[in-house]
């Protein structure tokens, strides 16, 4: 998907300007199996592949995790954080976050993890983006980074 389409959805549907964002992939997606044919053997096979998946999302998957659509993007404003249904934005965001009440974790590597950690009233709440290393994800995903970092809100 073009860049130029996703930012200009982005900025159609966010409530207010956009300074960064970045688009990914959720953590069920990521560590989801592909359709495998092949008969049973390809079955069998398929089923191993599953549960070992299954197994890293249990282990990559904070207890605190919000369900995140397949293909998440975090647009970052001056005052808040918003999560639309991607990889074109197509209505307003399924989540806002106030900046000033998220915790900002980021690692890996050629997956990178965006962790955005949200305290609520009902407690911490993760919203988990997967970003691929190569390409202008990975550029997106450091300035939305370096654009929480700074605080804001």
């Amino acid at each position: 998907m073009p860049a130029r389409n996703i930012e200009s959805a982005v900025r159609e549907f966010s409530p207010e300007p956009v300074l960064c964002w970045c688009n990914g992939q959720s953590l069920e997606s990521r560590y989801s199996s592909p359709a495998v044919g092949g008969g049973a053997a390809g079955e069998v096979g398929a089923g191993i592949g599953r549960a070992i998946l299954r197994r890293r999302l249990d282990k990559a998957r904070p207890a605190s995790a919000e369900p995140m659509p397949r293909f998440p993007v975090v647009a970052v404003s001056a005052s808040q954080i918003f999560l639309f249904d991607g990889p074109v934005a197509k209505k307003s965001p399924f989540a806002t976050l106030q900046r000033n009440q998220v915790r900002v974790v980021h690692s890996g590597s050629p997956w990178h993890r965006l962790d955005l950690i949200a305290d609520t009233a009902e407690g911490p709440r993760t919203y988990t983006v997967m970003v691929f290393g190569l390409g202008g994800g990975l550029k997106r995903l450091k300035g939305v980074v370096d654009e929480l970092s700074q605080g804001g809100g």
